[in-house]
């Protein structure tokens, strides 16, 4: 294994004073020879600086508190050259500064970012490629989760990372409780929570799906249906609410053909008069 070299020290720009005649100091890495400098935001007046010892001289006024500062910021250096060796990442100049600054850390996506990013695109294809229901579905979906994350953890949105196995839990708690939905609603709106998941998952902005070994399952449910005299005593009685007359005739429209309302919303406004 190749040895590497490092070394770090403190120094002070004497040709670049501020207006009260202070220098400011900058630090240098150095890795195998390869330097990288950058400004630790604090300033010195030159005669209280010491070249030699790379910090402040002891006895000078708050020297003693900028030294400790400077002890920081090399203790702060060092741990992000031990994790990067950690890590078994490239080892150089820029790399330990990077991380030290915080340069090299990714950016942090949230989950209501990403869902508006796709109900965005939704609204936008709806009537072309999705139906429009759809797109009300996963707008809701997204409504809820902004209530759930305000009233479980006291906060309007939440980084990708933060997300686990228990959010969902919680999530589908919440559903359960507060929204009063049914076992298969509140499947349906993790569905759609899944949905947003694989999608930051394949940009690359969550590494650990919190679905993971979660299994879905709906509960079946009997549905009744209207005995043909029952329909036929729905279709005869007199509504004097033009509305609700309307809607009685869709439903008995769609009894009688098999059409499902989805299919009639379709049809002209001529059709259904």
């Amino acid at each position: 294994m190749e040895r590497t070299t490092f070394s770090l020290l403190f120094y002070i720009r004497r040709t670049k004073l501020n207006k009260a005649g202070e220098a400011p100091i900058f630090m240098r890495i150095t890795v195998n020879g390869q330097r990288a400098d950058a400004s630790v935001k604090r300033f010195v007046a030159p005669r209280l600086w010491n070249t030699a010892k790379g910090k402040a001289v002891e006895n000078g006024r708050g020297c003693r508190e900028l030294n400790l500062y400077l002890d920081a910021v090399s203790a702060n250096v060092l741990r992000a050259r031990r994790n990067l060796e950690l890590e078994c990442a490239e080892i150089s100049a820029h790399t330990v500064l990077n991380r030290y600054l915080g340069k090299d850390r990714p950016v942090r996506h949230t989950l209501v970012e990403v869902f508006v990013e796709h109900n965005e695109k939704l609204k936008k294809l709806a009537g072309i490629d999705v139906a429009l229901a759809t797109a009300v579905r996963y707008e809701t979906c997204r409504k809820l989760i902004g209530q759930f994350l305000r009233q479980t953890y006291r906060r309007d949105d939440i980084y990708l990372d933060e997300l686990s196995r228990q959010f969902v839990e919680d999530y589908e708690f919440f559903l359960k409780t507060e929204r009063r939905c049914s076992h298969n609603t509140a499947i349906q709106y993790l569905k759609n929570l899944k949905k947003i998941i694989r999608i930051a998952m394949m940009k690359g902005w969550l590494l650990t799906d919190p679905f993971a070994e979660i299994r879905f399952h709906k509960e079946p449910v009997e549905r009744d249906f209207l005995e043909k005299a029952e329909l036929k005593k729905l279709l005869d009685k007199p509504i004097d609410i033009p509305r609700l007359a309307q809607v009685r005739d869709i439903f008995g429209f769609c009894c009688l053909t098999g059409l499902a309302f989805s299919d009639v919303k379709q049809f002209g406004r001529n059709i259904l008069q």
